[in-house]
């Protein structure tokens, strides 16, 4: 008995050894053996149960921050989120609210009515609810009668393929100069670009005086010469292409400058590999400076093509007036659009259901022009 009670207070597995052997809470905490390195077994009936430790939260205790960022990635909406993305979709939509009414009544609202008033006969007098619906006679009539019309869109599409093909030439020639090494090149562009910021009536009636037969400046420069005065604007062979150059003074700068903006954003090293290759100036600036333009000369083109068809201003201050020598679109219809043609018809002789289908067809042609932009923009790309 005494042999045995010894024995048990020596080896057993009581209070006393657990303390002794160092399997407590202490050793587990600080990477000793603790009780599961030292027995390979179950428990014993006397040893103490560790219990496990969990990140249970309180009943009272907040949510863990990474909670939410996992509800999210499991797709659980969060509301706090959503409610931030739908605030700034309302301050999105309220910032563009302006811009869309602003679209709604003076570009929407105005087009409808105008093809409206297209199809009915109105002298700005009778009241809307009494005017005539003449169905598509504006039309016919514009196609198959009105000699005017024809001349006008003829000379426009002259107008406009003429200053933008020579604007686009010209104006890369400019930027090429001002994109090498050549002195003053800020002042030069100040100096094309002078003409671009000024209105184009005031214009037109500068270069009237400038090319007027009887009194202008250019022909008493020729009389000098002994050449005799030239009817510049008064004449039907050389009116138009007097205009188109006026035109060309006036658009060229805005070439130059955008066209010298994208020379700029070609990168040397192109130019240096192909001088490493052996290719000449004009390789590289059929391989190299025209590729990376196009995007520039795409924009130029349509752009100002859009506006050539809706010149007005300038044939209007050359060819109209109390001191010009021809009436509107004159001599003989050869300086005649179809805005200026548009003007006289709605508001010297009261047609507005006439004029507005001249609005219309050209609308078409505009809308014709930037469906090609876009189809040119999708090939590029």
């Amino acid at each position: 008995m005494n042999a045995e009670t010894a024995s048990e207070h020596s080896g057993g597995s009581g209070p006393e050894s657990e303390h002794s052997g160092g399997s407590g809470s202490e050793s587990e905490h600080s990477g000793g053996s603790g009780s599961e390195s030292e027995h390979s077994g179950p428990p014993g009936p006397g040893d103490a149960q560790v219990q496990p430790m969990h990140n249970t939260p309180a009943p009272g205790n907040h949510t863990p921050s990474g909670q939410g960022h996992a509800e999210f990635s499991l797709g659980i909406p969060n509301p706090r989120r959503r409610k931030r993305i739908n605030n700034k979709a309302m301050w999105a939509f309220i910032f563009i609210a302006p811009a869309v009414i602003f679209l709604i009544f003076f570009s929407f609202i105005p087009i409808l009515f105008s093809g409206w008033i297209s199809l009915n006969n109105w002298d700005l007098i009778t009241p809307l609810n009494k005017m005539k619906f003449m169905g598509t006679d504006n039309y016919t009539y514009l196609f198959q009668r009105d000699d005017i019309f024809k001349a006008g869109l003829r000379n426009t599409f002259v107008f406009t393929i003429a200053g933008v093909t020579i604007n686009t030439i010209l104006g890369l020639a400019g930027a090429l100069l001002l994109n090498s090494k050549i002195r003053f090149r800020t002042f030069w562009r100040s100096i094309y670009f002078l003409p671009i910021v000024t209105a184009p009536l005031a214009l037109g009636m500068m270069w009237y005086s400038l090319l007027n037969k009887n009194f202008g400046l250019i022909n008493n420069l020729l009389g000098y010469l002994g050449i005799p005065p030239q009817p510049f604007l008064s004449s039907p062979d050389t009116a138009l292409a007097c205009i188109i150059g006026i035109a060309v003074y006036q658009y060229v700068g805005y070439y130059i400058i955008v066209s010298t903006a994208g020379l700029q954003g070609i990168p040397q090293e192109y130019y240096d590999a192909a001088a490493v290759d052996g290719a000449s100036p004009p390789q590289s600036f059929w391989y190299i400076t025209l590729p990376q333009l196009r995007p520039v000369l795409l924009f130029l083109i349509v752009t100002n093509t859009i506006g050539a068809l809706q010149v007005f201003d300038l044939v209007f201050a050359t060819t109209t007036g109390v001191a010009a020598e021809t009436s509107g679109g004159g001599p003989a219809n050869s300086t005649m659009v179809i805005v200026l043609h548009m003007y006289n018809t709605a508001f010297k002789f009261f047609k507005m259901g006439r004029a507005s289908a001249m609005a219309m067809v050209l609308f078409v042609i505009i809308l014709l022009i930037t469906l090609i932009q876009l189809r040119l923009l999708q090939k590029r790309d």
